[in-house]
């Protein structure tokens, strides 16, 4: 638990660096552990992509993409006390067996998009199933 936690939470600080000399991108976390790999545990990644943000036209494009590459986006719209202005927010998910670059190329085509919103993304890993 602490190391999916771990890993999402570095997914987004990573994403928010991404002017550093070192890209981190998805496939860099869906790697195994060598002395878990080596007792035997078996586990796949779950890769999410969210976009949140005030206008939902400008987030069509990213939904588009988000559905062509089979992550299933869904569609939430939020408000609040705290932020009472009504909000969008588009996120979808897909598992990966192991380190994928399509992963990478996902993000990368959500990114080019450039659309409007907050864009953020984890990836977490899960038991798998042998």
């Amino acid at each position: 638990m602490y190391r999916r936690i771990a890993l999402a939470l570095s997914a987004t600080l990573l994403s928010a660096a991404a002017g550093a000399a070192a890209i981190t991108v998805p496939s860099n976390l869906m790697l195994p552990e060598a002395d878990r790999a080596a007792r035997g545990y078996v586990e796949s990644w779950i890769f999410s992509i969210e976009l949140e943000g005030e206008e939902l036209t400008g987030m069509n494009a990213c939904r588009k993409i988000l559905t062509e590459r089979g992550f299933a986006p869904t569609l939430s719209k939020t408000a609040s006390s705290a932020l009472p202005a009504l909000h969008f927010k588009i996120s979808g998910q897909k598992e990966y067996a192991q380190a994928s670059t399509e992963a990478d190329d996902a993000l990368a085509a959500v990114q080019q998009a450039k659309c409007k919103g907050t864009l953020s993304w984890t990836v977490t890993s899960k038991p798998a199933r042998r």
